[in-house]
C-alpha cells in the first residue's frame, strides 16, 4: 500500500476528524459502539487491497479509499461508550435473543438476570470444553540431509505461538472452535529443501461471536538444525514468536490488528527481517552481540529503539554495528503502530 500511503492517511485523518466533530456537535444520533460489530470488514478490505495492490489492479484505489474510511469508523466505535450499556470495548453477545430459539422464554424471564448470566456462562463453558473445540497435531519427520527449510504460516484471528524446539522437522498443535488447519510439505527435487505450508482449510464457515466462544490457537515447534526461511501472515490477535533457538536467514511477518512479540537469536550470520503491519503493537528482541540495522517506514508510529543511533532517512544502527560479526536487518512498515526494539 506504499504508493497510496498519502491517500490513505489523508482520508483516514479527514474521516476521523469529521467523526469527532459530528459527535461533539450532536449532528448524528448514532450509537457509535455498535460499529465495532463490523470489525471483520477491515480484514476483508485489507486482504482484497493487498491482492489488488500486488497485481497492480487500478481497483486498489477504491479499496484503499474504503479502508481509509472503515478503519477510523471502527476505531471510533471501539473507543466510544455504548449509549445503552455505558461500557467500552467489543460487544460479543446479544441479550435480546437465545441461540437455541428460546427468545420468548428469555423475554418472560428478563427479570432474573443473574440466573440467565449463570446459564449463559455454563453453556459457554460446555461449548468450549466439549465438541465445539477441535484439536489437531501435525508433524513431519526430520531427515538428516535437511540443511535448509522454508515455513509458511497463514492465520486469521487468533493466537499464534512459535516456541520450544522439536526433534521433528516441525510439530504443530492447533485448537479451533471454527474451521481447521491443514499442513503440506514439498521437497525440491534438486536441493531437497522442504517447504512447509500451514493454513486454514478452505471450507464454508459460519462465525458466531454472540457468545464469545471463538478460539483459534496454533502452537509451532521447529527443528534447530536447518537454516530457516519463514513467511508468516496473521490477521488479528496475538503473535508470540520466540525464534531465539533457530537460525533464521529470512523472516517476513504480515499482520493486521495484532500484538506481536518477536524474539530473535544469534544463530545466523545474516538475518533479514521484514514486518508489514497495520494497527499493531510490535516488540522485537535482538541479542546485543548482533549488529542491527533498522529501516522504518510508515506513519503514526510510536517508537522505542533501545540504544539505537538515528543515521537519517528512517535508518537506525545499534552500537558497534560495523564491527559486529553477525548482522541483522529489520525493515518495518506500519500504520497505527507501536514499534519497540529491545537488545538483550
Amino acid at each position: 500500500m506504499k504508493p497510496r500511503n498519502g491517500l490513505f492517511w489523508g482520508i483516514f485523518l479527514l474521516t476521523l476528524g469529521i467523526l469527532f466533530l459530528a459527535r461533539r456537535n450532536d449532528w448524528l444520533d448514532v450509537n457509535w459502539h455498535t460499529l465495532v460489530d463490523f470489525w471483520p470488514v477491515l480484514l476483508i478490505l485489507a486482504g482484497v487491497n493487498v491482492i489488488l495492490e500486488r497485481r497492480g489492479n487500478p481497483a486498489a484505489f477504491v479499496t484503499t479509499v474504503m479502508l481509509a474510511v472503515a478503519v477510523p469508523v471502527t476505531l471510533f466505535g471501539l473507543f466510544s461508550p455504548n449509549r445503552d450499556r455505558s461500557e467500552y470495548g467489543f460487544r460479543w453477545d446479544n441479550d435480546n435473543e437465545d441461540n437455541d430459539g428460546n427468545a420468548d422464554e428469555d423475554e418472560s424471564d428478563a427479570d432474573d438476570e443473574d440466573a440467565n448470566d449463570d446459564y449463559q456462562s455454563e453453556r459457554n463453558k460446555r461449548r468450549l470444553e466439549g465438541d465445539g473445540v477441535k484439536t489437531n497435531t501435525f508433524a513431519e519427520p526430520m531427515q538428516e540431509d535437511t540443511r535448509e527449510a522454508v515455513f509458511k504460516l497463514a492465520g486469521g484471528a487468533g493466537r499464534f505461538i512459535i516456541s520450544n524446539p522439536s526433534s521433528e522437522l516441525i510439530k504443530v498443535d492447533t485448537r479451533n472452535s471454527i474451521g481447521n488447519y491443514s499442513m503440506s510439505v514439498e521437497r525440491d527435487a534438486t536441493t531437497r529443501i522442504p517447504t512447509i505450508e500451514l493454513m486454514p482449510t478452505k471450507e464454508n464457515q459460519t462465525i458466531d461471536l454472540k457468545d464469545g466462544n471463538y478460539e483459534n490457537r496454533v502452537d509451532v515447534h521447529l527443528n534447530t538444525k536447518p537454516v530457516w526461511t519463514m513467511d508468516v501472515g496473521l490477521g488479528a490477535g496475538q503473535g508470540e514468536l520466540d525464534l531465539s533457538a533457530y537460525a533464521v536467514k529470512q523472516l517476513k511477518v504480515e499482520g493486521g490488528a495484532i500484538d506481536i512479540d518477536l524474539k530473535m537469536g544469534a544463530k545466523a550470520d545474516q538475518s533479514d527481517v521484514k514486518l508489514d503491519v497495520g494497527a499493531a503493537s510490535v516488540t522485537i528482541r535482538v541479542p546485543k552481540e548482533v549488529g542491527c540495522k533498522i529501516k522504518k517506514d510508515g506513519a503514526l508510529n510510536l517508537n522505542q529503539l533501545d540504544d539505537f543511533t538515528d543515521v537519517g532517512g528512517g535508518e537506525y544502527l545499534s552500537p558497534g554495528y560495523d564491527a559486529a560479526k553477525k548482522k541483522m536487518l529489520i525493515r518495518f512498515d506500519g500504520g497505527i503502530s507501536s514499534f519497540k526494539v529491545v537488545r538483550y
